[in-house]
């Protein structure tokens, strides 16, 4: 497998939704646990947000994959710049 198809397949909004397919996982191995319900409640927002918006972003930058890598990594740094300060 080349080395471009990696990179255009593995992105940061795709990573991100890999954390909240992770998460909703998550949920479903600790079923036991305390306020499990809130795995289920942020994961499937985020995976499916991020899907989405890695669609919109392919889109906006015509599946250029260096323009792709620069706006989503600036996008997901902001978002978790903007998590870790709040």
């Amino acid at each position: 497998m080349d080395i471009e198809r990696i990179v255009n397949f593995v992105t940061p909004f795709r990573l991100v939704a890999l954390i909240g397919v992770m998460m909703i996982a998550q949920g479903f191995v600790h079923m036991d646990q305390r306020d499990n319900i809130l795995q289920f409640i942020f994961g499937i927002p985020l995976a499916a947000g991020m899907i989405g918006f890695d669609y919109l972003m392919r889109r906006a930058t015509r599946d250029n994959t260096l323009y792709l890598w620069i706006v989503e990594a600036i996008i997901v740094a902001f978002m978790w710049y903007g998590f870790n300060h709040s």
